[in-house]
């Protein structure tokens, strides 16, 4: 028996078909590279959230120092200016006792009637 030779229309389904196959290949190898790409994007995406974050931390932590050494460094102006008022008080008082004792004795009898509630 012999076969029937292929006519057009079987050599153009045939190749229909292989083109159908091979686009059907194409589009899943596209479904996969898309999908790799997407979590390559979304793993950049959370590495450079991370490093913004940790930039945000180290920029806090920078701030905080400086604060820390500005505030340090008031407290000893401060503390500086207290010692020389101290200072200074104290050599007022002990070059004229009895007018810091009358002054000191006037304030509280001032602020007792002040506070007093009669």
């Amino acid at each position: 028996m012999a076969t029937a030779p292929k006519t057009t229309d079987d050599t153009l389904s045939a190749t229909g078909n292989e083109e159908l196959a091979a686009i059907k290949q194409d589009m899943h190898q596209l479904k996969a590279d898309l999908a790799e790409l997407l979590t390559a994007m979304k793993t950049r995406g959370q590495n450079k959230a991370e490093a913004l974050g940790q930039d945000a931390i180290n920029t806090l932590h920078d701030a905080i120092d400086t604060l820390n050494q500005r505030v340090n460094a008031a407290k000893e102006g401060v503390s500086e200016k207290t010692r020389a008022t101290v200072d200074q008080a104290e050599q007022v008082i002990e070059r004229h006792p009895v007018a810091s004792l009358l002054a000191a004795f006037g304030i509280g009898f001032v602020l007792a009637k002040l506070f007093s509630k009669n």
